[in-house]
């Protein structure tokens, strides 16, 4: 059996305006004087990271609470849209023997799971694991979790993602990865040992997880 675990942000959907429009209220809000166009490399990695960088470490929780409250109480959540290709990625990987469709996000789980069935791609997906503040906020800590709760080795997952926090978060765990090249990834910069394909689109996923992985 082999999990193939989907990020959200940049591989699912297309969470960028939404989550940029709440940027900026956050920095606005926290005085940070952030050009609009770096918004895109802040979508993927936790916020907290983020906040503490650029707002401090003191109140980095305190910014994320904001961002949180805006993001879902005026509906910017709303704003994220499937990529093109990706519930057939999703449904088709489901279908296939010998293979788990699971989502490894540092999107918060609630909203993860929510957006999910939203969209109407939960039947599609076996297992989620978001990011729960305090216990698993990283990309690695949100997989060693997913490792830990389905009782698997690494060696028996692959970490399909957009970034470099993907891909190095898998690494740090010993699972290779899948990079989509259609999410905010700088991927002429992203060269890691573990990156076993690219995929242009969706429908690359599925022919790669079906000719290497699927039962035949």
């Amino acid at each position: 059996m082999k999990y193939i675990f989907f990020d959200f942000d940049g591989t699912i959907s297309d969470t960028y305006e939404g989550c940029a429009c709440i940027l900026k209220k956050t920095f606005d809000k926290y005085g940070v004087d952030m050009d609009e166009s770096e918004y895109r490399k802040f979508i993927g990695p936790p916020l907290s990271e983020t906040f503490i960088k650029y707002i401090g470490k003191d109140i980095a929780y305190e910014a994320v609470a904001y961002f949180r409250q805006l993001y879902v109480g005026e509906k910017a959540i709303y704003m994220s849209k499937l990529y093109d290709g990706v519930s057939d990625m999703l449904r088709e990987c489901h279908q296939m023997d010998g293979i788990m469709t699971a989502v490894a996000t540092c999107k918060k789980h609630e909203e993860a799971v929510h957006l999910l069935g939203h969209f109407g791609v939960e039947g599609s997906i076996d297992y989620v694991s978001g990011l729960v503040y305090g216990e698993r906020e990283t990309k690695a800590e949100v997989l060693r979790y997913a490792l830990d709760e389905l009782k698997i080795s690494p060696k028996d997952c692959v970490m399909v993602g957009d970034t470099i926090y993907d891909v190095e978060g898998a690494q740090e765990l010993g699972i290779d990865c899948i990079l989509c090249l259609w999410g905010f990834g700088d991927y002429a910069a992203i060269s890691n040992d573990n990156v076993i394909f690219r995929a242009k689109t969706p429908y690359d996923v599925v022919n790669y997880v079906k000719e290497n992985f699927a039962d035949n």
